[in-house]
């Protein structure tokens, strides 16, 4: 697996959940810290579209129809239909922990990036669906939006626990 840490970066604002109307703070400012996650290692091998695992667990999910727009891939689903409105509208003390010179857009720059915690009890707020192979996909506990991130369960079997909420899949307060 591909890993890149910036400068071991944490979140300067609240991570919250991205659904309008929901005002779910998912992880505390200084709890989170910044990783790069390569495509190959998060995404789905086969090129079919694949279930939400909300839908298959009872969640719900955000769909605009375009197959994600850029958002980061995630184990099992690739880039589900998830797309946020103000993923231009990011603050800039969280713009500018992004910054890639081949970048033309906030979103491009977000891409493959997950804020990470080694200990689910350090969520503020979260929830966890059932295991989809080795993967569980972490939702919104307030609204059940899903997927945010995800942990993978084998992997954790080594000793590396991370819990991964995509940075292009978040609002910052």
């Amino acid at each position: 697996m591909t890993e890149d840490v910036i400068n071991v970066k944490t979140n300067p604002l609240s991570i919250g959940c991205p659904r309008a109307g929901c005002k779910c703070t998912i992880i505390r400012p200084g709890a989170a810290t910044l990783v790069r996650r390569s495509s190959s290692s998060s995404s789905s091998s086969s090129g079919e579209s694949q279930a939400s695992p909300a839908a298959a667990d009872g969640g719900a999910s955000v769909t605009d129809g375009n197959n994600g727009g850029g958002s980061s891939a995630l184990p099992g689903i690739g880039a589900p239909d998830i797309k946020l409105s103000s993923i231009d509208n990011v603050p800039s003390q969280i713009a500018n922990l992004f910054t890639q010179p081949s970048s033309s857009t906030t979103a491009d720059a977000m891409d493959g990036w997950f804020w990470m915690l080694t200990d689910m009890m350090d969520f503020e707020n979260v929830g966890f669906s059932h295991s989809v192979g080795s993967v569980k996909y972490l939702s919104c506990a307030d609204c059940d939006l899903a997927p945010l991130g995800y942990h993978d369960t084998e992997q954790a079997k080594t000793g590396a626990k991370e819990f991964l909420i995509a940075a292009d899949r978040a609002v910052y307060r």
